[in-house]
């Protein structure tokens, strides 16, 4: 069955010298892979483009009930995509983003909320500016939270608190497992909570208190999800400047 439809791009993968697997998170039909053809001519080429980690496009895919596996046809960048805005870092965080989701969005039915908080975002990202840019994957990883139902409860906070890990939510006394954040990164946690995207920006965030955040927030995700545990383009992520 034909329809039109917009894609997210998670994951490209290899299949043969004339073939590639695309995987998308698509707004009308949820997680879908596609076949596409692979090559050097210049059709494949502006195809990889398009569908580079985290680009957003429009196609028209034949969707077939019972089969895993389906075609697209007629690509086109949405215009907000990421494919579109020559930035390094904007690649890098993408990449990094792109394989998260890849790991968390493995149902494949399609989800309203989710797609229209997930399109949203990425249209934000594509007009931030490079301060807020910068902290942008730190904002959509605890928002993204909600969506995934593991969103901590921030209402409890306030300074001298510890925040439970296993929990998700502040106690007034550390907890007998090891699993908690206290002092600064309890601080940051509560303060992270109240920027959005464009206020992102003004977080007191150096590279290395970046990748602390990074790394507190995907244990997060594995304690409560256990589908982050080897995220390959994190170290890419790491060596990215202040």
């Amino acid at each position: 069955m034909l329809q039109n439809t917009t894609c997210i791009a998670l994951r490209t993968v290899k299949v043969s010298d004339r073939q590639d697997l695309l995987t998308v998170w698509s707004r009308e039909a949820g997680r879908l892979s596609f076949t596409v053809p692979a090559g050097n001519s210049q059709a494949a080429r502006r195809r990889r483009a398009l569908t580079s980690p985290l680009a957003v496009f429009e196609c028209v895919a034949d969707i077939r009930p019972g089969r895993d596996i389906h075609t697209i046809r007629d690509l086109n960048a949405a215009p907000y995509s990421l494919a579109l805005v020559p930035s390094p870092s904007k690649s890098l965080t993408a990449m990094f983003l792109a394989e998260v989701l890849d790991n968390l969005l493995r149902k494949t039915e399609p989800d309203s909320s989710l797609s229209r908080f997930i399109f949203t975002s990425l249209e934000i990202f594509s007009q931030l500016r490079a301060r807020a840019a910068a902290n942008f994957h730190i904002v959509f990883l605890l928002r993204l939270m909600h969506f995934a139902g593991i969103e901590p409860d921030m209402g409890d906070y306030y300074p001298g608190r510890v925040f439970d890990i296993r929990e998700g939510r502040f106690l007034a006394a550390r907890p007998l497992h090891g699993q908690f954040l206290d002092g600064d990164e309890c601080r940051m946690l509560a303060l992270m909570q109240r920027v959005d995207y464009f206020t992102s920006g003004r977080l007191p965030l150096s590279r290395a208190s970046r990748n602390i955040a990074v790394d507190r927030i995907l244990s997060y995700y594995q304690l409560h999800l256990g589908s982050l545990s080897n995220i390959k383009s994190l170290e890419i992520l790491r060596r990215m400047g202040d």
